[in-house]
């Protein structure tokens, strides 16, 4: 992988409570590091400068809810026999390309990365991702075809993944 691993495991803890751990554990380094939880990052040679404040707590987003929020549509529904047709036409119309073979997940992959990850500057959690794009995951205990998983992303770059 592209990142350093740190692999633990504790008994009676669910997504939020690591959720919560992460969040501690990256603000606490950057203010220890820093000696704030404000940096300033230049994203590629020649860019400006962003500042990230990596305050706690950090901003958490359901990945479907935030896609349609950020869309400003209503998906279809994860079990609807035409959703990757649905999907594929919604990434034409919105002038995205998803090379083949255009799955459900690689096509919702296609629209998260386009609308969500690439507009995060402050750490975002984005939560609850599909079963289809995460099936060894746990699935979430309340709302079906999705799991109780995370990613964290800061600066468009994903920093932990859970």
């Amino acid at each position: 992988p592209e990142f350093t691993t740190l692999e633990f495991y504790q008994a009676y803890v669910d997504y939020n409570d690591l959720m919560d751990m992460c969040e501690e554990l990256v603000s606490g380094l950057v203010k220890n590091v820093t000696g704030g939880y404000k940096i300033k990052y230049s994203p590629k040679p020649g860019m400006p400068e962003v500042e990230i404040d990596f305050t706690p707590p950090f901003k958490r987003i359901s990945m479907m809810e935030g896609l349609e929020e950020a869309m400003k549509i209503k998906l279809p529904s994860l079990d609807d026999p035409e959703v990757e047709s649905k999907l594929a036409a919604i990434v034409q119309e919105h002038g995205l390309e998803c090379s083949p073979p255009q799955t459900t997940a690689r096509l919702l992959d296609t629209l998260v990365g386009e609308y969500l990850e690439d507009n995060i500057i402050n750490p975002t959690f984005i939560t609850e991702q599909p079963q289809i794009m995460s099936p060894l995951a746990k699935y979430h205990r309340s709302k079906p075809f999705l799991t109780e998983r995370f990613e964290l992303f800061a600066c468009g770059r994903e920093v932990s993944v859970c």
